[in-house]
């Protein structure tokens, strides 16, 4: 599994179990308020039932009372109660019933065993209303009473009767309890009356007082409170309502509660639930989501991994990739990335072919493939260099036949120099020959005078030509001299274009590591030409050297040229001595030994100066000879570049 999408995997699980913690502890609150609306609501209930219950009693008061209302007029009219008392008797239903019995001044005529009332208003009952309701009288202080007139033939108010029930009856706090499955209680003020609470003694809890917060409530605010309240050691669903007498008048409070701990039961059960389903939940999903994070993320990312690594490697030749991708982000760059692949290698096979002619001297090879983006200034350094490259190797080409037809032409003039050389040293022991038959045969002066003469005009006009020709030599030789410094200068172009060449690549090697990853197949070009840069750079250090040796070659035979021109005209300047002797010879015969010594001896001076002259020769020959076959190599050489 990629790094990526275990981070992904990893994330969203953590946000899995933080949603699934979120929604299971928003449940259970929500829980929790709704089981607390619920309690609430059950006690409510109870409250309901308990006021309803009293409601019952108040009306059994009331059939009571007219059960009894025969014996009572009886009774009030004749002072007999015992009729009366055996009519209550078969009515009364609790030990905590009471019933009384005035006459019409309101006079207690008979009360009830056990009836602990002390004080009562019948004024109104006496004016013929009845009515019912809680009463809180001295002796009881809380009880059920219907207080109404009693009347001869349902017309005349004989007395008044007060039936009633003392609340402190627990049984029927029993019955509600069973009913509602709530706690129920009847507060006298703020004190515990009646109650189905049982301490651990099994003692109703009773004669306590609610708490002052409560009271401050209820009895104080005449408002109901509902809320959480703890009550014989167990937390309890509380609602307390105030309580009204049959006046109007707070007398007390209602009170119904639950116990939590059915509650927190409940509660505790469906946390587990919500712990188990949230947990279920969530390793489903996660085990969903890693087949979907599998299948759109782990393999797309692969792939794209393995694209980039073959690019980072350099291998922009390998196929692309079999993945059906979809058409999502991750496939739109995994589609530009092969893009990307598939165009460098393009480029690279393109710009390796155009480097590999250039290599073999060929310059006149240009990018076949249309160059995008920052590769356009790739194409236009190719046309740059190309068009340099392509001025100065025809310089070189046109320098180079120069220098060849230069050399050629030295090599000629050379060899022509020697044999005339040759010919004057054959001249010269000639005409030392002729200066010794001279010596010997004085008698044919004249005429070997004039043969002297004629050979010496001959000799002349020789080294005037000779001399000629050295010029001529050293204005060729000048001329070479001068190419070579043209050339010189061409290779000092060749040098910057290496130079800038050197430049432009380690440039495009600052691009390329800028790149990063991307530029690293650039970085391999920038390097090539780097090398191209470096090899033309050596190739014009050794076209240079060879330049140097030919210039120094040139210079050498330029002052040879030079000494040899100045030896000729040595010669010449001694043949017109010798032709001027030759005719003074000729004039006066008489002093032809004295001429014959001077003859013989410029004649040692000659054949010094023509053996020189013939030594200088040959070497100039040889230098020329040197000179042209450079020349030929050069333009074998120069010959390999296309442009």
């Amino acid at each position: 599994m990629s790094k990526i999408s275990r981070k992904i995997i990893t994330t969203v699980i953590c946000m899995l179990l933080i949603l699934t913690v979120v929604v299971i502890a928003t449940a259970l609150i929500m829980a929790g308020k709704q089981t607390d609306e619920l309690m609430t609501e059950h006690a409510v209930i109870g409250i309901h039932i308990l006021e309803n219950s009293i409601t019952e009693e108040e009306a059994r008061l009331v059939r009571a009372a007219d059960s009894i209302n025969q014996g009572a007029s009886a009774a009030a009219l004749s002072g007999n109660t015992r009729n009366f008392e055996n009519a209550w008797n078969e009515v009364r239903e609790t030990d905590h019933d009471f019933v009384i019995l005035t006459d019409t001044e309101g006079n207690v005529l008979w009360q009830s065993e056990g009836c602990n009332v002390t004080s009562f208003d019948v004024s109104e009952a006496l004016a013929g209303n009845a009515k019912s309701g809680i009463a809180a009288d001295c002796g009881i202080a809380l009880a059920i009473e219907y207080i109404a007139p009693v009347k001869y033939n349902n017309s005349t108010i004989v007395g008044a009767v007060v039936v009633g029930m003392d609340l402190s009856e627990p049984t029927y706090l029993d019955n509600i309890k069973a009913q509602s499955e709530t706690e129920v209680t009847l507060f006298a003020g703020p004190t515990r009356y009646a109650t189905t609470l049982i301490d651990e003694n099994g003692n109703r809890i009773v004669g306590t007082d609610m708490s002052d917060s409560i009271k401050k409530i209820v009895i104080d605010s005449s408002e109901e409170y509902r809320g959480k309240a703890v009550l014989v050691g167990q937390e309890h669903y509380v609602i307390y309502q105030p309580m009204f007498d049959m006046d109007g008048k707070l007398v007390g409070a209602y009170f119904a509660g639950l116990s939590a701990a059915s509650a927190n039961a409940l509660f505790r059960n469906m946390l587990i639930i919500v712990i188990i389903i949230g947990i279920v939940v969530m390793v489903i999903s996660s085990v969903i989501l890693f087949m979907i994070i599998r299948k759109m993320i782990e393999k797309p990312i692969i792939e794209v991994n393995n694209i980039a690594e073959n690019m980072s490697r350099g291998d922009l030749s390998a196929p692309d990739s079999s993945f059906d991708f979809s058409n999502d982000e991750m496939g739109l760059f995994a589609r530009r990335l092969e893009n990307t692949k598939n165009a460098l290698s393009t480029y690279i096979t393109d710009i390796s072919e155009v480097l590999s002619s250039m290599a073999n001297g060929d310059f006149t090879h240009s990018p076949s493939v249309e160059y995008m983006g920052d590769f356009v200034k790739i194409n236009e350094s190719f046309k740059q260099i190309n068009q340099n490259l392509h001025g100065i190797i025809r310089n070189i080409i046109l320098s180079a036949d120069e220098v060849l037809s230069g050399a050629e032409q030295m090599e000629s003039g050379s060899q022509t120099l020697a044999n005339g050389t040759t010919t004057q040293a054959a001249a010269i022991e000639q005409l030392s020959s002729s200066i010794s038959d001279i010596s010997s045969q004085i008698t044919n002066t004249a005429d070997n005078a004039s043969t002297a003469n004629e050979l010496s005009l001959r000799t002349a006009e020789k080294i005037s030509v000779q001399d000629e020709e050295i010029k001529n030599m050293i204005s060729a030789m000048n001329d070479i001299q001068y190419q070579s410094q043209e050339i010189g200068k061409i290779i000092n172009t060749i040098e910057d274009i290496a130079f800038q060449t050197n430049i432009l690549a380690l440039n495009a090697a600052v691009e390329a590591a800028r790149a990063g990853d991307a530029g690293k197949g650039f970085a391999v070009v920038a390097d090539e030409v780097r090398n191209l840069a470096a090899k033309s750079s050596e190739a014009a250090q050794s076209t240079r050297d060879l330049i140097t040796a030919t210039v120094t070659a040139v210079e050498n035979g330029s002052r040879i040229a030079e000494a040899t021109a100045d030896s000729m005209q040595a010669v010449k300047t001694f043949a017109e001595q010798t032709n001027e002797l030759i005719t003074r010879i000729s004039q006066a015969s008489a002093s032809q030994s004295e001429a014959v010594h001077q003859v013989t001896s410029g004649i040692d001076q000659i054949s010094g100066v023509v053996q020189m002259n013939s030594a200088t020769a040959e070497e100039s020959a040889a230098s020329c000879e040197t000179l042209s076959s450079m020349s030929k190599e050069l333009k074998k050489q120069i010959s390999r570049l296309r442009a």
